[in-house]
C-alpha cells in the first residue's frame, strides 16, 4: 500500500572531536562542557546537552528542544552567558550543530539563532507502505514446546517495524500539478538520507508532515534490499520504466526505537 500524507524524517545531529564543546559564563568565569561524541536525535541531544551543563556548572540547567521549529532552548535558574563565537574552545564548539553562531549573554534562557539538522521528505507518496502498528515480531525469540504439545515463546521483547519504498526520486523538473513534487536537488538528497541511515542511527520519522506531534517515532534502519544489517544500499534507476534519472530506493525496514 501507500500512504498520502507527506512523511518527514529528521536527522544529522553528530557529534565528534570537532564540535563537541560548549564555553559557557557564570559570573564572568568560564567554563566548559563537553558533550559525549555520538548520534543525537534533536531530543536526546538536549537531554546530554543540560546533563553535561549540570555537571560542569554551578546553576541549575535545563534544555530542550523543538522538532517542529527545529531549535533548541537552554535554560538556568540564574543569568549565564553561552560563548559560541569567543570561548576558548570556539573552533570546536557544538552551536553550529544546535544552531548557534554568536555569544548568547546577559539572560538566563536561550534560543537557537536557527534552524538545525536536516528534514528529508520524499517527493512522491513512499510506496509498498507497512505501517508499525501492522508490523511487529518477537525480538530474539525461542520457541519451546513441551512434551504435552504447549508451546511457549520466551523473547526480550516485541518490535514494530515500518516498511516503505523511497520512489520516483528525480531532479527533473515537474509540471505544475504532477504527483511528483519538484526538487532540483532531490537525488542528493536522497543519497545523503541514505548515507546516514545506514549508520543505524537513530532519526525522527514522522508520518504525516502537517501532524508531527501526533506521528513522531524514532527510527533507525533495519534492512535494505542489499543489506540485511541496514549496513548498505544500492538506489536504482527505473531504465525498466523508460524513467531516466528517477530512482528507488527498493523497500526499506526500520525499527521503531523505544
Amino acid at each position: 500500500m501507500s500512504i498520502f500524507t507527506t512523511p518527514v524524517f529528521l536527522y544529522g545531529y553528530t557529534v565528534t572531536t570537532n564540535n563537541n564543546i560548549l564555553n559557557f559564563s557564570e559570573g564572568g568565569i568560564e567554563k566548559t562542557a563537553t558533550i559525549k561524541t555520538g548520534t543525537y536525535t534533536i531530543e536526546t541531544l538536549a537531554v546530554e546537552i543540560a546533563n553535561e551543563l549540570n555537571i560542569v556548572g554551578t546553576n541549575s540547567y535545563t534544555a530542550s528542544s523543538d522538532f517542529i521549529t527545529r531549535k533548541f532552548t537552554i535554560t538556568s535558574n540564574a543569568q549565564f552567558d553561552l560563548l559560541f563565537a569567543t570561548g576558548s574552545n570556539s573552533g570546536i564548539s557544538i552551536g553550529p550543530v544546535i544552531g548557534f553562531s554568536t555569544d548568547q549573554t546577559g539572560m538566563a534562557m536561550y534560543e537557537s539563532e536557527v534552524e538545525t539538522g536536516t528534514e528529508y521528505s520524499p517527493q512522491f507518496p513512499l510506496q509498498n507502505y507497512v505501517d508499525f502498528e501492522d508490523f511487529k515480531e518477537f525480538a530474539n525469540a525461542q520457541v519451546n514446546e513441551s512434551a504435552s504439545g504447549s508451546v511457549q515463546v520466551y523473547s526480550i521483547g516485541k518490535r514494530s517495524f515500518m516498511e516503505a519504498n523511497i520512489k520516483y526520486a528525480t531532479d527533473q523538473e515537474m509540471q505544475k500539478g504532477a504527483a511528483i513534487a519538484n526538487n532540483p536537488n532531490a537525488v542528493s538528497e536522497l543519497r545523503a538520507f541514505m548515507d546516514f541511515a545506514i549508520t543505524k542511527s537513530e532519526m525522527l520519522f514522522f508520518k504525516d508532515k502537517e501532524n508531527k506531534s501526533t506521528t513522531k517515532k524514532t527510527i533507525l534502519l533495519e534492512r535494505t534490499p542489499t543489506s540485511s544489517t541496514g549496513t548498505g544500499y544500492r538506489l536504482k534507476e527505473l531504465y525498466s520504466q523508460n524513467l531516466i534519472g528517477y530512482f528507488e530506493t527498493g523497500v526499506l525496514k526500520f525499527r521503531e526505537v523505544l
